[in-house]
């Protein structure tokens, strides 16, 4: 069985609907591979028609474990539907996000075997590239990072799995900007309500492992935030705490894989 749902912008589109009725198909042998280790993300050509995109992106989750196939089929929504979902909502609150165009659950003997999420292209820069030179990390982008982070957060919106490659930056003649991307792992509060600081400094840890470059963007988010200065002792706190629990469990794996190995 298959379940599937388009954006109402697109719902009429006949293009469209024959790509996501026939995309479990092709998917395997066509499109242009972007990554293929946990999850799988191609890209595919939209010719000759009149679309304000000229590509589709399409992210295959991996096949879920059997728990999470019972947890996804029964108990709560599969990535692809939340990362529908989340785009629909981040747009609504005027965070750019790749347009979410649809999405396609399979399901084996009542279970969900697999799942995908199309969107549009987006050809923004991952911040990764501003910040991860020989010269030093880009300050201007790092500034303006630390004011878009503050308009996620005041908006009432955690991404889970904010890293200097799910951010991207788009620079064009009309100004520069942020969007975000792979975002099913997401938290967004009601409209209205408020994210408390240590939510917010937790949130803040993932983008880098440098602290030079936390700390110089810390020090704008607190600024920009209108902040007591105090406040900043706390989130490096938080910053080693959590760098040192990730530090753990690497070591942890990695010397699970080379047991596994022997």
């Amino acid at each position: 069985m298959i379940h599937t749902k388009i954006t109402p912008e697109y719902k009429d589109c006949q293009f469209v609907n024959e790509f996501v009725r026939r995309l479990p198909i092709f998917f395997g042998n066509e499109g242009t591979l972007l990554y293929g280790k946990r999850n799988t993300i191609k890209s595919f050509l939209v010719d000759g028609l009149q679309l304000p995109f000229q590509r589709l992106v399409v992210k295959k989750f991996r096949k879920p474990n059997l728990l999470q196939r019972f947890a996804y089929s029964f108990f709560c929504d599969s990535k692809a539907m939340r990362a529908f979902n989340n785009a629909a909502e981040l747009r609504t609150r005027m965070i750019n996000t790749p347009q979410e165009i649809a999405y396609i659950e399979e399901y084996q003997n009542r279970l969900l075997k697999t799942s995908y999420v199309i969107t549009a292209f987006t050809d923004g820069q991952p911040i990764r590239d501003f910040f991860m030179i020989p010269e030093g990390f880009n300050k201007k982008v790092a500034e303006e990072f630390a004011r878009f982070v503050v308009e996620l957060h005041e908006k009432g919106i955690l991404h889970h799995d904010l890293n200097s490659t799910n951010v991207l930056y788009h620079q064009t003649e009309q100004g520069n900007y942020f969007s975000v991307i792979d975002i099913n792992r997401m938290k967004i509060k009601s409209s209205g309500s408020l994210l408390t600081s240590k939510e917010c400094f937790e949130n803040l840890t993932r983008f880098t492992g440098s602290m030079d470059l936390f700390e110089y963007v810390l020090h704008y988010y607190i600024g920009y935030r209108k902040w007591d200065r105090c406040m900043i002792n706390e989130a490096i706190r938080i910053k080693i705490e959590h760098d040192r629990r990730w530090a753990c469990r690497k070591a942890f794996f990695n010397k699970l894989k080379k047991i596994s190995h022997v």
